[in-house]
């Protein structure tokens, strides 16, 4: 666990792309305890379901987009990266990055968002 923070203290100081992004919220999701990953999943849902009401449209480009978030301790949001470019992308984007995630987190703390309309 140290490595890992020490990689994302690394890796935060440098010009992080998505990519790199997307690896740190991956990983510290899949470690996460049970616990806090339940509360991740609601406060996820809460922000994009607020999203959603703001930035929701009939007839709307609904590709596929994915965001991510490095939080604060207290769910703020410090950086954030986006793949898709859609105006509900940038909106949704723009309205959690403004909003942030409810609840208190470790930090550093990386997170993504991943929209699908798609039936799998």
């Amino acid at each position: 666990m140290l490595i890992e923070l020490l990689l994302a203290t690394q890796l935060a100081s440098a010009a992080m792309g998505f990519d790199q992004a997307k690896a740190l919220a991956d990983d510290n999701e899949a470690n996460l305890p049970k616990e806090i990953s339940s509360q991740l999943l609601q406060a996820q849902g809460n922000a994009l379901g607020s999203a959603m009401v703001t930035c929701g449209r009939p007839g709307m480009d609904l590709s596929a987009f994915t965001v991510v978030f490095s939080l604060n301790a207290d769910g703020s949001v410090a950086e954030s990266w986006r793949t898709g470019e859609t105006p509900l992308a940038q909106c949704v984007h723009k309205a959690i990055s403004a909003s942030g995630l409810a609840g208190q987190w470790p930090t550093p703390f990386y997170t993504s968002i991943e929209l699908s309309f798609n039936e799998p």
